[in-house]
């Protein structure tokens, strides 16, 4: 069996995720990892049995034996290490957004453009199964046409915070999940954007509490996207991530009101285990994270196109760039896309 060669460019909470599968399939060989904190990098090098550990991502890159990379930098930080990866020849699997700004989301897709290599994007709820389904149901006209799609992706005030640094954009690091996944289902394209913002308990770090946004869609229908890391410490659940798709013929409702699938009750307490990016089973990591990850090196072994086009990924960034500006102008933001 062929075996891809792969490095991890980040190995903070996702890159050492990637890392993870990667070290645990039978058709990958995860051979260097990179991060600017040396001491991370050497504990996930030394936990997967991996040899060549770099702080210059480069040294990696410069690998002749790597033939694909995941990219899991900060989101502010996607450019750089994409477009070297790229022009160096290598595959990459970038975690999402494809960038947080026009800017460098076009100059990534240039550099996709003229490159031999492949970019995916990881939109990880793409490869979740309930969105799946949905999405095959839409695609059979099961729903009909869509009418609306309203979410919700919303955090305790002492998640994000707490593993983020401040000023990190709730739209492009939250938001983009959703409006990824309704540019997906949607037959039709955003031609409107309108938000509002809440900013009152996380001020101090530079991050908004809670966003409203209403997407416009050409052919009539809308979306609302609605999220926030204002829920109450020790609430329910770690996240609250809830969509509800209606149609001319039917509906679907994802993740309702808190519950995600398991509760365990025991003498310890009540608890919900985080089934999000990929649970770890029986010291393997499990889910849709692997199920992407996989998808990543079929796209490259078998040389077939990427299940999340650049294109679609850029899409998702353009919509939520809309809302960003919607927020700062206190109006309506039209798009062109």
């Amino acid at each position: 069996m062929e075996r891809l060669k792969v490095g991890v460019i980040g190995v903070g909470q996702m890159g050492s995720r990637h890392a993870r599968v990667y070290s645990q399939l039978s058709n990958t060989e995860l051979v260097a990892v990179a991060d600017p904190q040396a001491e991370r990098a050497k504990a996930i090098a030394k936990e997967l049995g991996v040899r060549r550990v770099y702080t210059d991502y480069r040294e990696l890159l410069a690998l002749p034996e790597v033939q694909a990379v995941s990219i899991c930098t900060p989101d502010e930080a996607h450019r750089e290490p994409v477009v070297h990866a790229l022009q160096a020849g290598k595959h990459v699997l970038l975690e999402k957004p494809l960038a947080t700004t026009i800017e460098d989301a076009e100059a990534i897709l240039a550099t996709v453009r003229q490159a031999t290599g492949k970019l995916m994007v990881a939109h990880l709820l793409r490869f979740d199964p309930r969105y799946a389904l949905v999405k095959e149901a839409i695609d059979h006209g099961e729903l009909g046409d869509i009418i609306y799609i309203i979410s919700h992706r919303s955090s305790p005030h002492t998640e994000g915070p707490r593993i983020y640094k401040p000023g990190t954009c709730l739209t492009m690091h939250v938001a983009v999940h959703d409006l990824d996944i309704i540019n997906w289902f949607m037959p039709s394209v955003a031609t409107r954007v309108y938000a509002e913002a809440a900013d009152k308990l996380l001020a101090s770090k530079r991050m908004l509490d809670a966003v409203s946004a209403v997407v416009a869609f050409r052919d009539g229908a809308f979306a609302s996207v609605n999220y926030c890391w204002a829920l109450p410490d020790r609430s329910t659940t770690r996240l609250d991530a809830r969509m509800e798709v209606v149609g001319t013929k039917g509906a679907a409702y994802i993740g309702m009101y808190h519950e995600q699938g398991l509760l365990m009750a025991t003498e310890a307490g009540v608890k919900t285990p985080d089934l999000h990016h990929g649970p770890t089973v029986g010291g393997q990591v499990r889910g849709d994270l692997r199920e992407e990850i996989m998808a990543f090196v079929a796209c490259v072994l078998t040389d077939i196109p990427s299940p999340v086009p650049v294109e679609e990924a850029f899409r998702a960034v353009q919509v939520a760039q809309a809302i960003r500006d919607s927020l700062a102008t206190k109006a309506p933001v039209k798009l062109s896309l």
